[in-house]
């Protein structure tokens, strides 16, 4: 026996109920894995802005130990100088080139210079007295060939 129209109608009704509602659980699933993915991508970037800071600081921290390490190698090379060798014999015995010693006895000299005038000394001795205007004697440089 056919069917009456109001039960075709019944059950098509039903039908597009139920694709309707697997279109919406569907379309609820895709909302919800695109909050998931959006969620994930900001905490990647985090993430990734913590490490550049994180960097920054470590390259800074680096960067000072470098310099104090370059400063301990300029007191050496002064020191050396202030012995009377000379600066090819102090090129020979750390392995530098003249140039080299030269560069690290020219920063010895900026920051001598550098460091009365930070520590507030100005043209006085650490002791109080008037420094002299004397300047100390120095060594003929050799010719570099």
């Amino acid at each position: 026996m056919a069917q009456r129209k109001s039960a075709t109608k019944t059950e098509a009704r039903e039908r597009a109920r139920r694709a309707a509602a697997e279109s919406m659980a569907r379309e609820q699933r895709l909302l919800e894995l695109g909050e998931r993915f959006f969620v994930a991508q900001g905490e990647a970037e985090q993430i990734m802005e913590t490490a550049e800071q994180r960097i920054a600081e470590i390259r800074a921290k680096a960067e000072q130990e470098a310099a104090r390490a370059k400063d301990a190698q300029v007191r050496v090379v002064a020191g050396m100088k202030g012995e009377r060798v000379t600066v090819p014999e102090i090129a020979q015995r750390l392995e530098l080139s003249v140039a080299e010693v030269r560069a690290l006895l020219k920063n010895s000299a900026a920051s001598t210079s550098t460091s009365g005038d930070e520590a507030g000394y100005g043209n006085e001795a650490p002791n109080g007295e008037e420094a002299t205007a004397e300047a100390p004697e120095r060594e003929p440089q050799d010719a570099v060939a």
